[in-house]
């Protein structure tokens, strides 16, 4: 259903610099992307995004996201709903031919699931 491999963990924050700057000048850890709301790093198998909370979504500040790499998003997505899960977003169509169901945990988390 899901690959065994968190696809990315998304860290978010008001002040991408600073965490930036840590990741990629004192970690060393390569950047694969940036613009001024999103810096992507690639570590094995897995990518860190620090991605800029803006006024908008400011409430995620500190937030960390993960999202999984699915096979069957419509298969993973039923399976939440028919197991009365929070889904705040449903199958919404992505760049890329891809969609993502993001799951809401009860702890307040978001889960991305993306696939086909």
């Amino acid at each position: 259903m899901i690959t065994n491999q968190i696809s990315y963990i998304a860290v978010w924050s008001k002040d991408l610099t600073i965490n930036r700057g840590i990741f990629a000048n004192l970690l060393g850890i390569p950047i694969v992307y940036e613009d001024e709301n999103v810096v992507v790093f690639q570590t094995e198998g897995t990518q860190l995004v620090l991605q800029r909370a803006t006024e908008a979504d400011a409430n995620l500040d500190g937030t960390i996201q993960f999202g999984f790499e699915v096979d069957d998003l419509d298969s993973v997505t039923q399976v939440l709903e028919n197991a009365g899960q929070v889904i705040s977003v449903n199958r919404e169509q992505l760049e890329l031919n891809q969609r993502v169901t993001i799951l809401k945990l009860a702890s307040g988390q978001s889960v991305e699931f993306i696939g086909k």
